[in-house]
């Protein structure tokens, strides 16, 4: 897949609206596209999809999450300002970078409300408070209404979810947008679908794209209660700052030797290694030294060897998470000779 065909799946699916919990519209777009590729796609209980691709190996699960970080309406004020929480498993939002972006709220019947997000500004506040970081509880999603009850008319109430309202751009050979994470990561299991619809394979697999990822791993741990599989390959963004010594963007895809939840397994970190030199593929090594992934879930639930793969991002959670399109691809083609490797 090249990169322009990357950049127009990318496009469409970040910008499905997929939060936490309400990851339904994402996973219809999955399956449909699922189904002209696998033996079967199902769901389960609790709303992870899995495709499999029947064959003959070792039981083998590729996985990403459907779901993207936001808020949550908390309150509605008499005036129709809408106080908000995270939706997502955190210490405390990230506050600086909120103020005056553009957000989508889903009624319960999957409406979209336009809104933004807002503060006093200078002309109005103590000159002291401008020098300050903004508290969550002050910053509201005004949608234009001046009532409580004008905003109930719209079917918003406590509960309902709250999205970055954002167009995924090319900026050169970079992406920017919301949902990187982890679009990217469904992204590959469309393109490997479509690749291995053809070939034989040496392992049995399954595509999976999970729910309430960003809430604590829930759906993985869900699924790997009950889809057992000997070897997790995990897909993700890769955190990364603007001036990094070694993780950077545009020069490969990344593997992770341990985040703050697990040691990822080191024969298939090895194997991952081996298959990116053997092919010239560059491949970046990564610490996460803050957040956990759906690899938890598989390494404590179905005892699977497990290994992280992703792309370096710059400003992750944020509205504007960026990504190199080459790092992207070459991750897709990495996968590809793995599952192609008959000594798998």
């Amino acid at each position: 897949m090249n990169t322009e065909s990357i950049f127009a799946l990318l496009k469409t699916l970040t910008e499905i609206p997929g939060p936490v919990g309400r990851e339904l519209l994402v996973q219809k777009y999955m399956e449909k596209t699922l189904q002209s590729f696998a033996s079967t796609v199902s769901y389960d209980g609790v709303g992870n999809l899995v495709a499999h691709i029947p064959g003959d190996g070792k039981k083998t699960v590729i996985a990403a999450h459907a779901c993207e970080i936001g808020f949550m309406v908390k309150s509605i004020s008499e005036h129709g300002l809408i106080h908000i929480i995270p939706n997502y498993k955190t210490r405390a939002p990230d506050t600086r970078i909120l103020p005056f972006h553009a957000v989508t709220i889903l009624t319960d019947t999957y409406q979209s409300v336009k809104g933004v997000l807002t503060i006093d500004t200078g002309h109005v506040v103590e000159s002291g408070t401008k020098d300050s970081v903004p508290a969550l509880q002050d910053i509201t999603v005004d949608i234009g209404a001046s009532s409580k009850s004008e905003v109930e008319e719209l079917n918003i109430y406590t509960g309902c979810p709250v999205i970055w309202d954002e167009v995924t751009r090319k900026l050169r050979s970079h992406v920017v947008g919301k949902a990187m994470d982890d679009r990217l990561g469904l992204v590959t299991l469309l393109a490997i679908a479509e690749e291995m619809t053809d070939t034989p394979l040496h392992r049995d697999l399954y595509l999976a794209s999970t729910v309430q990822e960003e809430i604590g791993v829930r759906g993985a741990h869900a699924l790997a209660s009950h889809q057992k599989v000997d070897e997790a390959y995990i897909l993700e963004i890769i955190p990364t700052c603007r001036n990094a010594a070694q993780l950077r963007l545009g020069e490969g895809p990344a593997i992770v030797y341990k985040d703050s939840s697990l040691h990822y397994t080191h024969r298939l970190i090895m194997k991952c290694q081996n298959t990116a030199s053997n092919h010239d593929l560059p491949l970046q090594s990564a610490i996460l030294e803050r957040g956990i992934t759906d690899g938890l879930g598989f390494f404590v639930n179905a005892a699977a060897q497990t290994v992280l793969l992703g792309c370096p991002t710059l400003y992750p959670h944020s509205p504007g998470e960026m990504l190199h399109l080459s790092d992207l691809q070459q991750l897709i083609e990495l996968l590809l000779f793995i599952l192609r490797d008959e000594k798998s």
